[in-house]
């Protein structure tokens, strides 16, 4: 069977098996087989499991941000030394990652380090970004060209080239949401697309893996001296953000809350939260078209909807808190195409209006000032700029209005 002859050379491809397999002739009929593409076995094999959506950010850019999946088909190390995002219709480059980026960008699966050199049998995710001059660079396909080293391939064959990875370009209409929080130097602290802490939280959840985090964003806020807390570190009202009042983004059904955990101590993650209580209070908002809405971290008892109820754009639907698996107040909100916040896949979505009035340095200075309460380093010169249908990205200082 044709099956087998498959199992034989994949396990011949670490002796150096490198020759194209082709149907064989029909004996009975003297038919010829119809031309087909030449198979050809590869050490490493990739997939995109879930497609990258477009998006307009506050850089002005157009972003695309999705994983692509490998796996060493090997028995000894394999180096990915650069991966190479192409128009798949006409070869054209439109991204690339080398081997600095891909060094920080692959997780082997349940790694806490990024390494771009994969084990016997190993399996990795390398988080992609892509960010494109206009909507109109974006391509209908992607396809991925991938540079390697497979140290279990005769020296000749160990430094090759493959394609992998396929993808059609997802172009589902997004949800443009209303403000969920209203006031100045909110922070977009762990935010698309780059920030390892939501973008790369891939969760083994009921058998299957889940990036519902994908586009998640933590809101924190400042005060006028760009302080996030002033006073006691461990009591939630020292915190600028403590108590603010959250809103609906959209219409929808509440399909989902949770009203009764209470606030932790900021300054540390609690031990051993379960899973259930890692939003703390929350609320899931149904808003159509296939899109769910998480609120997080809610104080206890400030919940005002309860699942079935349904809101209104702008209606008040809890505060500030912090409740769950949170270190700081803080409200954390993102969008899912399901209503459970974890076994989900994120999705991106945009805010109707929204002002940049500064940008923080970096998410290690953004760390420190919520650690210690000195003020944010902000990049110097940083111009005011109102924003129509974009998404707020990591470490932007925005004005929200209702």
């Amino acid at each position: 069977m044709r099956l087998t002859v498959g199992i034989l050379c994949a396990a011949a491809l670490v002796a150096g098996c490198g020759s194209t397999v082709r149907e064989p002739s029909n004996s009975a009929n003297g038919a010829t087989p119809p031309a087909t593409e030449a198979l050809q076995l590869t050490p490493l094999i990739g997939s995109v499991p879930f497609a990258p959506i477009p998006f307009a950010g506050s850089d002005g850019l157009t972003h695309l941000v999705y994983e692509l999946w490998v796996t060493n088909f090997t028995s000894a190390a394999l180096s990915i030394l650069e991966v190479t995002a192409l128009d798949a219709d006409n070869d054209q480059q439109v991204g690339d990652l080398g081997i600095g980026a891909l060094k920080q960008r692959v997780y082997p699966a349940g790694a806490r380090q990024a390494t771009n050199v994969l084990q016997p049998g190993q399996s990795a995710t390398i988080f992609t970004h892509l960010a494109l001059a206009t909507d109109r660079d974006v391509p209908r396909r992607l396809v991925h060209r991938v540079r390697l080293s497979a140290s279990a391939l005769p020296p000749g064959l160990r430094d090759r080239t493959d394609r992998l990875g396929p993808v059609a370009v997802d172009r589902r209409p997004l949800p443009v949401l209303s403000a969920p929080l209203s006031g100045e130097r909110f922070i977009g602290a762990d935010g698309c697309c780059d920030a390892a802490r939501h973008t790369r939280a891939v969760l083994p959840v009921n058998g299957q893996s889940y990036l519902a985090q994908r586009y998640a964003v933590d809101f924190e806020q400042a005060d006028e001296d760009n302080r996030i807390f002033v006073g006691d570190a461990r009591d939630p009202e020292s915190y600028a953000i403590f108590g603010e009042q959250v809103y609906a983004v959209a219409d929808g059904t509440v399909v989902d809350t949770r009203n009764d955990l209470p606030e932790q101590v900021p300054g540390t993650y609690p031990a051993d939260i379960a899973i259930e209580e890692a939003d703390g209070n929350f609320v899931v908002l149904d808003i159509g078209g296939g899109f769910f809405v998480n609120y997080a971290h809610m104080q206890p008892g400030s919940v005002r909807p309860k699942s079935g109820d349904t809101v209104k754009r702008g209606e008040v639907i809890g505060l500030v808190g912090n409740s769950g698996n949170s270190v700081a107040p803080h409200l954390h909100l993102h969008v899912m195409d399901a209503a459970s916040p974890l076994a989900a896949q994120g999705l991106p979505y945009l805010y109707d209006r929204f002002t940049t009035t500064g940008q923080v340095a970096s998410t290690e200075d953004f760390d420190a000032a919520e650690a210690t309460g000195v003020p944010l380093v902000l990049i110097a010169d940083t111009s005011t700029r109102d924003h129509t249908d974009q998404m707020v990205l990591d470490q932007n200082i925005v004005t929200f209005t209702q």
